[in-house]
């Protein structure tokens, strides 16, 4: 039992010199992208929404972080087309002294709305202007 005690004594010793060797902390690289096309439209025509994300690493990476955000709007009669080029690179940095290496993060966030509109369509609104129909 004296022996059990002692070798975890000694492994609480090492993990405290391990936390006190004045290294920072450090995690692999992240790239984090986020899109939000919102498209409120009285054409019959669905919105023509696209998203182009390029995602780059080079060599090692550690400690490095990329965010693009981006939000596009269109409100309106006629069609829609929404277009969004986001491009990311990390890399170049020197090796991790104490040799712990992780991958590389890259995150896609795409978030297409299309909404037809009556109150944007000014067929809808003649039609129903022109009918006996109360509000």
């Amino acid at each position: 039992m004296k022996s059990l005690s002692l070798s975890s004594l000694s492994f609480a010793v090492f993990l405290i010199s391990l936390s006190m060797n004045n290294q920072p902390a450090n995690a692999s690289c992240a790239m984090t992208d986020v899109s939000f096309q919102v498209a409120i439209r009285g054409s019959s025509t669905v919105a023509q929404q696209g998203n182009n994300v390029g995602m780059t690493t080079m060599g090692n990476c550690w400690g490095n972080a990329t965010t693009n955000t981006s939000t596009q709007v269109y409100t309106g009669s006629g069609t829609v087309q929404q277009g969004r080029n986001s491009s990311h690179f990390v890399g170049g940095s020197e090796p991790l002294p104490y040799g712990v290496t992780g991958p590389v993060v890259g995150t896609q966030i795409s978030v297409p709305v299309d909404i037809y509109s009556p109150a944007h369509d000014s067929t809808f609104l003649n039609n129903t202007m022109g009918s006996e129909i109360a509000f």
